[in-house]
């Protein structure tokens, strides 16, 4: 079986949540179980970091891995969405998992599916768990592919548990308020466990994070308020609440034995600053002219990346495109800067076609065209533009991987 057609398996045949959203969304952990049962329950073995949130637990996930790594640690990481090949999302020490161990897992464990009718999610949980026990990782950081309390991976007994900012999205799953989404991401505290939440949530939510840490008796941490500011565009803003998580974490972990050098690790963190070099957060594809993509895609995301644009000077083209379960009416009150727009749709059919929302369109009081591709919008900005202008495309995993698979 040839590697191709594994992955065409795992991405079409599977209950996909990037194809077919809350469909493949499974309200209970009852398959993993199962699932790891027969493989012999190889997340026993390993040691973890669990990181939950709405925005920043990717590039928490991927600078704490990074950091660990540098430090002499054989670091596992599990991490969603995958952008080009279905292997990023398993990586150790940054090299993504080797086909040959994709097949292999595939191959001996599919059959499986008659007996447990299992997700993509929970499948792909159980190859990382596996695969990680396998290459026998020093530690390995998880990242929750939903919610917390009833995703795949909450089946992990972690040294920690990291929780990044909290806000609305996949509202028709996780709640349509701050506190229902912030009591499925409490689920991935445990008992007697250390959990450290980011600054950058509310008050509320912080007090709710305290009263459930206090139930189970585990220590709570919060990361300190950003004290700098990044005035240029090869990192943005929001990167300074992951990178203070990344702090917090690091002190934390040296408090329960993990050998971790001051210098060295400060000095890592501080590149941080100008370039975290996860692929689809704030990455340049090229330089003239400044073509970035990010995939922000909801309301406090897209916020975030257009107060930085805001600092931005040269003249904009900004494309776009949603996911058909996001809040278009919150997030139009917040796309307002000075720029022509450029709306897509793509192949992957949870993407709306902007006709869908065409009036939000115009109500912007600014120049825009449609596109069928994002790729498409990307080809015609770049032959009209000069070289002291810049492109930046979000609004969606989808619209983003897109581009990158043409241009990077």
């Amino acid at each position: 079986m040839k590697y191709e057609k594994v992955e065409n398996w795992l991405c079409n045949e599977l209950p996909f949540f990037q194809n077919q959203g809350s469909k493949a969304y499974k309200e209970d952990l009852d398959n993993i179980k199962v699932l790891l049962k027969k493989l012999k329950n190889p997340q026993n073995n390993l040691k973890f970091i669990h990181v939950a949130g709405t925005n920043g637990k990717g590039s928490v996930s991927f600078m704490l891995s990074n950091l660990l790594k540098n430090e002499g640690y054989n670091v596992g990481l599990f991490t969603s969405p995958h952008l080009l090949t279905f292997r990023e999302r398993i990586q150790i020490n940054n090299n993504y998992i080797d086909k040959e161990s994709v097949v292999y897992f595939v191959k001996k464990y599919k059959s499986l599916n008659r007996l447990i009718n299992f997700s993509f999610f929970e499948f792909i949980t159980a190859m990382a768990f596996w695969f990680f026990a396998k290459k026998k990782v020093d530690i390995a950081i998880i990242e929750c592919g939903l919610g917390g309390r009833l995703d795949s991976t909450n089946i992990i007994k972690p040294l920690l548990s990291i929780i990044t900012s909290i806000s609305l999205d996949h509202s028709n799953i996780l709640g349509d308020s701050i506190m229902s989404i912030a009591k499925e991401k409490a689920g991935i505290i445990k008992k007697n466990i250390p959990v450290l939440i980011s600054s950058q949530n509310n008050d509320d939510t912080i007090n709710y994070f305290s009263k459930k840490a206090n139930e189970l008796s585990s220590s709570l941490y919060i990361s300190n308020k950003i004290t700098q500011e990044i005035s240029n565009l090869n990192s943005p803003v929001y990167q300074l609440f992951n990178i203070e998580l990344v702090k917090s974490a690091k002190k934390i972990l040296s408090e329960i034995g993990y050998k971790l050098s001051s210098r060295k690790s400060e000095k890592i963190i501080e590149s941080y600053y100008n370039k975290t070099s996860f692929l689809g957060r704030w990455t340049k594809i090229y330089d003239k002219p400044l073509i970035i993509c990010d995939i922000a895609h909801n309301f406090q995301g897209l916020k975030s990346v257009f107060l930085q644009l805001k600092k931005e000077k040269r003249k904009k083209h900004i494309v776009l495109g949603f996911s058909a379960d996001k809040n278009l009416n919150e997030i139009f009150k917040i796309i307002n800067l000075d720029a022509t727009y450029y709306f897509c749709s793509s192949t992957n059919q949870r993407v709306l076609e902007p006709e869908n929302y065409i009036s939000l369109i115009k109500s912007l009081n600014r120049n825009f065209f449609i596109f069928n591709s994002s790729v498409d919008a990307v080809r015609s900005i770049t032959d009209k533009i000069s070289k002291d202008e810049m492109v930046f495309v979000a609004g969606s995993t989808f619209i983003v991987a897109d581009v990158l698979s043409i241009f990077r």
